[in-house]
């Protein structure tokens, strides 16, 4: 996988003044691991902070809680968990990302600034108090709201949930119709496990799926990629003026020119490198979690029978995939990302 990304980038990201907050462990039992954005894993504790690009997960047996300046996030076993950040508006944004797995999010104080909620097949803005997300093996996501409002985006389209509403969004689609909650406890085990029955079911439409996904991260990667380059290339051309500025007017002129001119330029071009890697981030959760395990399972049921036409045909379009995603998207990341 190519390493493209530069300490250079990652600097311009320090000069955004990053607003999304840390959030600190409060509870962990069983197996819960975190995975930093280092690259290094250990086994998640009591007092342990996650800040952006960590990963917590939680096995079969792990339970852990979260609490990001009064957001209480309490995770079930079999999750995948990680604190992101993106740029909207100028401003830069925590994103709390459900990539496999169940979540309980509680706001114990609702002050507009809300970070958003995404998962492999959405976005929510929160404007409710508690609501629960469900992250399916398939891509899909069923999202359960107790009080106050969230609204889910997938497709270009949107629903707003109000209490006791929720909605399933499938991978690659808008969300569906809203639906009462039952009052019950939802069990989210037997939704996923429909969910991956069905996608076992029918490999094509899930490759299908995965593709159009596949094909709207990469033409957010690609856009703003380019535009960076184009602005990092600007920002270079303006520090070697202020170089020039420096030589020839002297060291205040030099650092007017900087506070003028290359400051607000550095922060522009780093909300676009942030907003590419987000995207790219995204894409490889998809890759791994859904298209990697759909892979995974299929290999399994037909290794006495790899002639069969389902799985030739899916092996075909899932190799394709893997090309596309090794051309688009892997140059974005680094090792420490896999």
């Amino acid at each position: 996988m190519k390493k493209a990304i530069t300490a250079a980038a990652f600097v311009l990201i320090g000069a955004l003044a990053l607003s999304a907050a840390p959030a600190d462990v409060t509870y962990a039992e069983g197996d819960a691991s975190i995975k930093l954005k280092t690259g290094k894993l250990q086994d998640a504790q009591i007092g342990d902070t996650l800040n952006t690009g960590d990963t917590l997960r939680t096995g079969k047996d792990g339970l852990a809680e979260l609490d990001q300046k009064g957001v209480s996030i309490k995770i079930a076993k079999n999750t995948v968990f990680t604190l992101m950040e993106r740029e909207q508006g100028g401003q830069t944004s925590s994103v709390l990302s459900v990539t496999l797995g169940s979540i309980k999010f509680r706001y114990n104080k609702l002050t507009g600034q809300e970070p958003m909620v995404r998962t492999n097949s959405m976005v929510a803005g929160v404007r409710g108090t508690e609501f629960s997300v469900f992250s399916g093996d398939d891509g899909s996501t069923l999202i359960a709201v107790d009080s106050g409002q969230v609204t889910v985006e997938s497709e270009g389209k949107s629903v707003d949930l109000a209490a006791t509403e929720g909605v399933e969004v499938p991978l690659g689609k808008p969300p569906g119709d809203k639906f009462t909650v039952p009052r019950e406890l939802m069990d989210y085990s037997r939704w996923n496990e429909d969910k991956l029955s069905a996608m076992l079911a029918d490999p094509l439409a899930a490759m299908t799926s995965i593709e159009s996904s596949l094909a709207e991260y990469e033409k957010n990667v690609a856009d703003y990629n380019a535009t960076y380059l184009e602005y990092k290339a600007r920002l270079d051309a303006k520090r070697q003026k202020r170089l020039q500025i420096s030589k020839e007017q002297g060291a205040d002129e030099a650092a007017k020119y900087q506070q003028e001119v290359i400051t607000p330029l550095s922060l522009q071009t780093g909300r676009l490198f942030l907003n590419a890697r987000y995207f790219s981030l995204a894409a490889l959760s998809m890759r791994r979690f859904v298209a990697g395990r759909l892979y995974v399972l299929l290999k399994s049921r037909y290794i006495t029978n790899p002639g069969d036409p389902t799985w030739t045909q899916f092996l075909s379009r899932f190799d394709n995939f893997l090309s596309s995603f090794e051309q688009s998207i892997a140059p974005q990341l680094v090792v420490a990302d896999i």
